[in-house]
């Protein structure tokens, strides 16, 4: 049912009116893409409440192609209301961080698409000890369109999707010149609507690395990865390996290069397929005074949370991010490009693209004028076979870090 107009104008109000006065009273992503989760870093506990209040339109609100009598996909305008809050915790030992963030679209003809989105995470690291670090991390996603999803394999579509990721692990100093790092990482997905052929399932994985520094900035190390996949509801229908070199070059904290490549090899026990082929893995990251610029690349084999099968993919990604407490004007910048070329050649071959653009002006400390623009596009390489899809709009964000005294 549609929010009828005095509701959401209400609803507005109330939301601007207790983000101003928790403010003031104090004295804070793949659409539309959350505002950035920005960590203050400050000292001891933290708690972050905030609202973005936003005005958007949708060109193409069902995730379609286009029409082959217009040549065009059906559109709307859209208001959205986006509580978030985050908790943090820094100390010298200890880093903790969890935040949730709501999206509430009100489409102003398409009232069926009216939603809520739910995002969360949770982010914890504790040194405990001089040589040793344990960490974990969590993230959920529930969302109406696979376009937000930004996973493997996965078609655009308008059906209602979960996605949860897990890690943990632990990174340990052996030696002087010896690291080791340990990882578990679990992934989930599920669809709402299987009628759509959309299987989702879970991958389970472990990777351990481990790496001699020659000096300062240098080390070279080898590293080994297994991941089981889980996609039909059997088990360990799906195996994959990696074993290969790493190489790591630091120029103090500012510049970090990461090298990676070797040899990969799948079991695919549903389609009865073994592929072996070399992998290769790349990262650059630049931490500027106001911005911190990176750019990754990945050629490997993966498994498709789609359709169940296996693949081969290729993923670029750069981004842009400048500390909204370091910069009065900032602009948040994402971009990825995904190929991906399955091995069952009953599944289509998809190029898939991601953009989202955040320009913003930090009127006073607690409130924030943005320009939003995000772009998706998926090329299934057939005639006719491209769907694309703009977001853009204004939105008004009022947050403020409030200190938890203990």
């Amino acid at each position: 049912m549609r929010m009828d107009f005095s509701t959401t104008v209400a609803a507005i109000a109330i939301g601007l009116a207790c983000a101003a006065g928790t403010a003031r009273a104090q004295d804070a992503t793949q659409p539309s893409q959350p505002t950035n989760f920005e960590s203050w870093r400050l000292p001891g506990w933290t708690f972050t409440p905030g609202v973005v209040l936003g005005a958007l339109y949708d060109s193409n609100v069902a995730i379609a192609f286009p029409s082959a009598d217009t040549g065009s996909t059906a559109s709307d305008k859209l208001l959205g209301i986006e509580p978030f809050g985050q908790l943090e915790y820094y100390s010298p030992r200890t880093t903790f961080s969890s935040g949730y963030h709501g999206f509430i679209r009100d489409y102003f003809t398409y009232d069926d698409l009216n939603a809520v989105d739910h995002r969360a995470f949770v982010s914890f690291r504790r040194m405990v000890t001089r040589r040793v670090t344990v960490f974990l991390d969590d993230n959920y996603l529930r969302v109406p369109t696979t376009d937000q999803l930004e996973l493997n394999g996965i078609p655009f579509q308008r059906v209602g999707s979960q996605y949860e990721s897990f890690a943990g692990g632990a990174e340990a100093r052996l030696s002087k010149t010896t690291d080791l790092t340990v990882r578990y990482e679990l992934t989930w997905v599920d669809f709402a609507h299987h009628e759509f052929q959309l299987n989702g399932g879970a991958v389970n994985g472990a990777t351990a690395s481990l790496s001699h520094r020659f000096t300062d900035r240098a080390s070279l190390g080898a590293e080994y990865g297994t991941r089981y996949a889980d996609l039909t509801g059997d088990t360990q229908l799906l195996r994959f390996q990696n074993a290969g070199g790493v190489f790591r070059y630091r120029t103090g904290d500012q510049t970090t290069l990461e090298v990676a490549g070797g040899f990969a090899h799948l079991v695919d026990h549903t389609h009865n397929v073994t592929r072996s082929g070399p992998y290769v893995r790349a990262s650059l990251v630049d931490r500027l005074r106001r911005a911190t610029v990176g750019v990754d690349f990945e050629r490997n084999y993966v498994p498709s949370l789609a359709f169940g099968g296996t693949n081969q993919s290729q993923e670029l990604r750069g981004y842009v991010e400048m500390p909204l407490s370091a910069n009065r004007f900032y602009v948040q910048e994402s971009a990825s490009w995904r190929r991906t070329d399955p091995f069952d050649t009953a599944e289509l071959p998809l190029d898939s693209i991601w953009l989202n653009t955040v320009v913003g002006y930090s009127v006073q400390r607690w409130v924030r004028v943005e320009g939003y623009y995000a772009f998706t596009r998926q090329d299934t390489r057939l005639a006719g076979g491209q769907i694309n899809r703009n977001v853009i709009g204004v939105q008004l964000v009022v947050s403020e870090p409030v200190r938890i005294q203990r």
